[in-house]
């Protein structure tokens, strides 16, 4: 009898058992998998079509609302689906020989089916040899990067994934090359070496012709399209007739257009109907808006490493003079950890020096510039007012800076990169000290780069973000204030790995180190602003924003004892398992590490911070709300850990944290 046969045979066989009693419904109590040495079960269980019966409480909600899950029935007709879909996925991950079975317990009592499936995976095959058909006639220098960037390992196992991923890199290579038809032939032959476990791979692809640039089409809408000349949108696009077709430039350009703040949407295409011999005409369709705006906001934003709600206003010119230069003057400000508050006390005992309501109040005028330089440069000059009111000093700054960003291919490993200059005056107040100011000036130099794979904003499942930034400031003797020169680096990034096929589940690693010198004066004269602070929602979740800084007596120009100036060295970690469901919900388990210090050689591992929790969220079109209850494992202060720091009154040992997107 054939395995098909006998498969037929056994789910006949579970029919009879299970519908012996007429009318009476089983359902799916467990499914659980047998010899998946390779494949966690949770990962199977993605793979196939049946579910298990929900959660008693989901069945009872359900049975009186319309929220909860209904019962899930024993259906013998899913099994060969099941088996067909475990088959396929292990052939695609290259166990070519894998065999399934299956088994059933019935209680017949309870009406449930514990079913499991009995996986035989056989030796799995690597990668063989890898042909590119269809390709013969490309240029070799580009023939050459084409295939140095494939990246099929014939000492890993062969993965249809990876054959996907490949295969998509060299039609995006190819379509960035001229040839805007090319595509995949939907083809893929796999011949099997059983003898040395090997999988040569021949993909086929259709080049088609290598096409240039023809000229750009303009076609504008909108109650401003008067106003915006086309030639502008020409040059701001940086397209030019007889360069070479290439889809990431299409899209590089279409985002310089869009930072314009010109359009309410804007795409750049090929024309593909329109091509004559080896040209292809760009089309520009765009809807520009009013170049006037006036709106007032509501402000949700983590700055300090806290959740601040507030309110904002702002004013917007485009076109300002021309060359798609943007004006804003804006005016805002934001209420520090306002679940927190004491808003009932607030009118009645406001002042400079009460702490019933921190935050910021901020105050602004940009000048934006897409084409510097007449490069694809996009500059910002700015010039602003803020105060920074915190529990222990009030921090009102002044300043104005000039930021350059250039534009860099996604594809590189260095895919953004900016500079700026800064010249602000930041004039600390400390109000323990009976309101003792210190006022400092500082001339800042900073780069910025940063390395980005992450493939979702939002909730990313897969690759990382890397940053890199480095400052030399010099500040000028002030009142209360000395002159010191210093140099900042801080190096961070995060990794993101799915650990289900359904990517739902997310594994989250962070790691952010920094380190200020200074090379003549002395750290007391560096801007406050500019030191390290640790704790917060975007921090180590079990203190409160900015509460980790250095222990021990610091001076502020002979003022003794100051314990809220932040460190010159800061490390610190997350970890977080990250699980979606239900669409738009979500929690986390976390832990947090780290702390700053008064320098490098002041790190000790028990001065390390570490902090638990779990955290809710709700995934919202724009960026997740997150709630985060952490609790204090280990506090480097009293260098206790929780169980022998544990407070009798239940939630002062919790710390509640709110915010709006990730954490990292």
């Amino acid at each position: 009898m054939s395995s098909k046969l006998k498969i037929l045979f056994f789910i006949f066989i579970v029919n009879l058992q299970i519908h012996a009693q007429s009318g009476v419904q089983f359902e799916l109590n467990s499914i659980k998998f047998s010899g998946n040495n390779s494949f966690s079960s949770s990962t199977l269980q993605d793979v196939i079509y049946s579910r298990t019966t929900p959660w008693w409480f989901w069945k009872f909600l359900n049975s009186f609302t319309s929220f909860g899950k209904e019962p899930v029935y024993f259906d013998s007709t899913n099994i060969q689906i099941d088996l067909n879909a475990l088959k396929q996925y292990y052939n695609s991950n290259g166990f070519f020989d894998a065999s399934f079975n299956y088994k059933y317990e019935v209680d017949t009592s309870a009406k449930k089916v514990n079913l499991t499936y009995l996986i035989y995976e056989g030796q799995p095959f690597n990668f063989g040899k890898l042909t590119l058909t269809g390709l013969d006639n490309l240029p070799r220098n580009i023939y050459d990067n084409i295939f140095n960037e494939i990246s099929i390992d014939p000492t890993k196992r062969y993965s249809e994934s990876v054959i996907e991923d490949n295969t998509n890199k060299v039609i995006n290579d190819l379509r960035n090359s001229g040839y805007m038809f090319a595509k995949y032939n939907d083809t893929t032959i796999i011949i099997k070496d059983t003898t040395k476990l090997k999988a040569d791979v021949n993909i086929f692809f259709s080049l088609g012709k290598k096409y240039s640039i023809d000229t750009i089409l303009i076609n504008k809408t909108g109650e401003g399209a008067h106003l915006v000349e086309n030639k502008l949108l020409r040059d701001i696009s940086g397209i030019k007739s007889g360069d070479t077709y290439d889809l990431d430039e299409l899209r590089r350009s279409t985002v310089r257009l869009y930072r314009t703040g010109l359009f309410n949407s804007v795409l750049l295409s090929g024309v593909g109907s329109d091509t004559t011999d080896s040209k292809v005409p760009i089309r520009l369709d765009g809807n520009i808006g009013l170049m006037n705006e006036l709106s007032p906001e509501v402000i949700i934003n983590n700055q300090q490493s806290a959740f601040n709600v507030g309110l904002g206003f702002s004013y917007i010119r485009k076109n300002f003079y021309g060359d798609a230069r943007k004006l804003t003057i804006s005016s805002s400000f934001g209420v520090q950890d306002i679940f927190r508050a004491d808003i009932k006390n607030l009118v009645r005992r406001f002042s400079f020096r009460d702490t019933t309501l921190l935050g910021y109040v901020d105050s602004r005028i940009i000048i934006d510039q897409p084409y510097v330089f007449e490069k694809p440069i996009f500059g910002t000059w700015e010039t602003y007012a803020t105060i920074n009111k915190q529990a222990d000093y009030n921090n009102t700054i002044y300043g104005s800076k000039v930021t350059l960003e250039f534009e860099l291919p996604t594809y590189t490993f260095v895919n953004h990169l900016s500079t700026s200059y800064t010249l602000e005056q930041s004039n600390e107040v400390y109000r323990i000290f009976n309101d003792s100011l210190s006022t400092k000036l500082i001339s800042d130099i900073a780069a910025d780069a940063a390395s980005t794979t992450a493939d979702n904003i939002l909730f990313p499942t897969r690759g990382y973000n890397l940053s890199f930034h480095f400052e030399e400031g010099n500040s000028f003797r002030q009142k209360n204030s000395g002159a010191a020169g210093f140099y900042k680096i801080q190096v961070g990034g995060s990794y993101y790995v799915s650990i289900d096929r359904s990517l739902n589940s997310i594994a989250a690693f962070k790691l952010k180190v920094g380190d200020i010198q200074v090379f003549y004066g002395s750290f007391s004269s560096v801007p406050i602003n500019r030191t390290f602070y640790a704790g917060g929602s975007t921090s180590i979740r079990g203190w409160r924003s900015n509460e980790l800084v250095p222990e021990g007596s610091q001076v502020v120009r002979g003022i003794q004892g100051i314990s809220f100036v932040g460190g010159s060295f800061l490390f610190e970690g997350s970890f977080e398992f990250r699980r979606r469901f239900l669409n738009n919900l979500g929690f986390a388990l976390f832990t947090d590490y780290g702390n700053t210090w008064l320098g490098y050689n002041q790190f000790t591992w028990n001065g390390i911070a570490v902090a638990s929790g779990l955290g809710f969220r709700y995934y919202t079109p724009v960026a997740p709300f997150r709630i985060d209850l952490a609790v204090k494992l280990y506090d480097p202060a009293n260098r206790l850990l929780i169980w022998n720091n544990w407070n009798k009154h239940f939630f002062n040992n919790i710390e509640l944290n709110f915010g709006l997107g990730e954490a990292f």
